[in-house]
């Protein structure tokens, strides 16, 4: 199955959301970095959040699919955080997804932060965000492994 091509990923709505643009990959298509863009009310903020070194963004793209595919709910919450700690997602169900988004400025002391809430639908629209960010943020397409034999 192949995966479809999307220059952007969002989950929310205009007025509160997430969005992952401006991917940056490196000459052998590896990922290193994307854009992260958080809007709430009274607030706008951008970060560029840089990949992990082994596994790219592939946590994000996993946590993403299992919130989707437990679109009838969990206990507690549910976190996702990069390696440099510039962007954590805690997540709870209450019939509908919350998603508390931080955005943090590590590459300086005393760096802002900044933190807001999207509330998603767990069904379609968990879904389709999960999808595009897993689109977005995958790595290259890689050779199939070969089959025994010369």
């Amino acid at each position: 199955a192949s995966m479809r091509t999307v220059e952007a990923a969002a989950a929310g709505r205009e007025a509160g959301g997430v969005r992952f643009e401006q991917v940056r990959r490196g000459p052998d298509g590896e990922i290193r970095s994307v854009i992260v863009h958080l809007r709430a009310p009274g607030l706008e903020v951008s970060l560029r959040v840089p990949a992990h070194y082994a596994t790219g963004f592939d946590e994000l793209a996993g946590f993403l699919s299992g919130l989707a595919s437990h679109w009838r709910g969990w206990h507690g919450e549910r976190t996702y955080e990069s390696l440099e700690h510039d962007l954590r997602l805690t997540a709870t169900h209450d019939g509908h997804v919350r998603l508390v988004v931080q955005l943090r400025e590590t590459s300086v002391p005393d760096g802002w932060s900044a933190t807001g809430t999207v509330q998603l639908d767990p069904g379609e629209e968990m879904t389709r965000a999960a999808r595009d960010v897993a689109a977005l943020l995958s790595p290259p397409e890689r050779q199939p492994p070969a089959s025994g034999g010369p």
